[in-house]
């Protein structure tokens, strides 16, 4: 006689959890990184943010970034994230979704 072996197709989910940075005082005099994706719209809030943050915190400076990876959606690496983490104080992103 045969047996049957029934399997669960349903792959078991990863849990990955990262603790967040510790969040600044103050942005006065900071170094913020804008970072898109390259979704439609998310230039324009990175824009807004800047003028609006410039406005509120005396002498934040910002420099723009995007992923290394991909072509008309850009995603950023592990090695994109420590290069930005290393050259700016704190990351504004944004996906447009």
């Amino acid at each position: 006689m045969a047996d049957l072996v029934i399997c669960n197709p349903v792959a078991e989910t990863v849990e990955f959890s990262v603790k967040p940075a510790p969040r600044r005082a103050d942005l006065a005099g900071a170094r913020i990184g804008l970072y898109w994706n390259m979704k439609a719209g998310g230039d324009a809030a990175l824009d807004q943010m800047e003028r609006m943050l410039g406005a509120r915190f005396a002498g934040a400076t910002f420099r723009r970034y995007t992923g290394s990876v991909g072509f008309l959606m850009r995603h950023a690496t592990a090695e994109d994230a420590d290069r930005i983490a290393s050259e700016v104080d704190a990351v504004v992103g944004t996906t447009a979704d």
